[in-house]
């Protein structure tokens, strides 16, 4: 289970959101060939779930979408740009450099 899945079991979603995501990810995974095995073992990267929220968007932009996965979908895409976010965030906090009296400055490139 990834870190995302985590995060929502911990939120509470039901168990309905939950295994939308699980379908949204195995589809993902499958086109990649990534195995259930190789995925326990993985957490996802911000770059993957850029590329979920990517196949989110397209299935979102499918005229033919009922209303009520739309929202679950929209529901779920949100939830997952709030973790990217988080992630960005956290990267953003940990890029600072020690001056040279011992404090932390902001890292510029």
């Amino acid at each position: 289970m990834d870190g995302f899945r985590s995060w929502l079991g911990e939120q509470g979603k039901d168990p309905e959101f939950c295994a939308e995501y699980d379908r949204l990810r195995a589809e993902y995974d499958a086109a990649r060939g990534v195995s259930a095995q190789d995925e326990a073992a993985h957490e996802t990267t911000l770059e993957e779930s850029f590329d979920i929220l990517d196949g989110m968007l397209k299935k979102l932009e499918d005229s033919s979408l009922p209303l009520e996965e739309a929202l679950k979908l929209y529901q779920q895409g949100t939830e997952l740009l709030a973790k990217c976010n988080d992630k960005i965030d956290m990267v953003e906090k940990q890029i600072m450099a020690v001056n040279k009296e011992g404090g932390l400055d902001e890292f510029e490139f």
